[in-house]
């Protein structure tokens, strides 16, 4: 959507105002809507702004009464603040339906191509029933493919990648060192620091360094790592979340070990636990507030300590 710097730049430059001049006005505004600004009264804009900042939507103020260009971009920018500026298209989410798409959502063509989208958000396209996956197209999928054709071609050796073995012991020394490049999302220098660290001797660590690295989790590597060589103990909040923490070294890591552990720890159905799961996911905050009291009564219902649960 468009924010009130950007409704003036935009606007400007549908009505040829000079880039200066829409420069300066959007550099007058403060942290606050153009809506706002021209809905508020002169008392109550002092009391929400500072002196400097006052000096500066005055000015605006007085330019948008203009009979010129730069007070007809002001007006129309008011006009236009906060509406969809463009849309997006998802790289790789696919709707499936049932029946003809058009029976379901309105759509539209995309961008430089012929391909159908849904009109609606993804958010509301999953609200109003239709099931949406990622398909990603990977460069390494088609590296594999010509590898397998070059050893076929160089050394008459049919490789089929479905039959490796997860314990090949070569494979787990090439990450030892840290030589990922062209293994998908183990290539970035930041992972292969953390993968020399680690030492990675079985699939499972492989896998949980791929959910840890991310924003957020990314700050249990050091403990992931120094529990998996024996720096650091493992330990577990409550006895009971051993059985689903044992392959982490008693860190949660995956999505699953939450719903799990809810439904264990707390009496939550499986459909609760995929909420909480979502929530968690999708940072939906009031959601999860909703949910924090019925995992700390389902808990202390099932004997377990009040402040662990407040902790898990």
């Amino acid at each position: 959507t468009m924010a009130a710097k950007s409704s003036i730049r935009d606007t400007a430059r549908v009505l040829d105002l000079p880039l200066g001049e829409a420069d300066r006005i959007a550099k007058l505004l403060p942290n606050m809507k153009l809506g706002k600004i021209f809905g508020l009264n002169d008392q109550e804009l002092k009391k929400s702004l500072r002196a400097d900042e006052l000096l500066k939507v005055n000015e605006i103020i007085n330019l948008a009464d203009e009979d010129n260009l730069s007070g007809e971009t002001i007006q129309q920018a008011i006009v236009l603040e906060g509406s969809l500026r463009n849309t997006g298209t998802h790289a790789c989410g696919v709707i499936i339906t049932p029946d003809d798409i058009t029976q379901f959502v309105p759509v539209a063509t995309a961008k430089d191509s012929d391909l159908y989208v849904t009109q609606f958000d993804n958010s509301v396209v999953e609200d109003a029933g239709l099931l949406k996956m990622d398909f990603l197209g990977l460069k390494t999928l088609t590296l594999i493919k010509d590898t397998v054709e070059l050893v076929k071609f160089k050394h008459n050796i049919d490789l089929d990648p479905d039959a490796f073995p997860l314990d090949d012991e070569k494979t787990y020394e090439l990450f030892q060192r840290g030589d990922t490049v062209g293994i998908f999302q183990y290539e970035s220098a930041g992972m292969q620091k953390y993968l020399k660290d680690l030492k990675p001797t079985v699939f499972a660590d492989l896998i949980a360094m791929n959910a840890l690295y991310r924003p957020g989790p990314l700050e249990y590597i050091p403990s992931f790592v120094d529990r998996k060589n024996g720096k650091e103990e493992i330990s577990y909040d409550l006895d009971d979340m051993e059985e689903y923490l044992q392959e982490t070294y008693g860190i949660t890591v995956y999505q699953e070990q939450v719903m799990l552990l809810s439904q264990k720890l707390a009496g939550f159905t499986k459909g609760e636990a995929d909420v909480l799961r979502k929530a968690m996911g999708k940072k939906i905050h009031a959601l999860l507030a909703k949910l924090k009291p019925q995992f700390i009564e389902g808990g202390k219902a099932n004997g377990h300590d009040p402040e662990k649960l407040e902790k898990i």
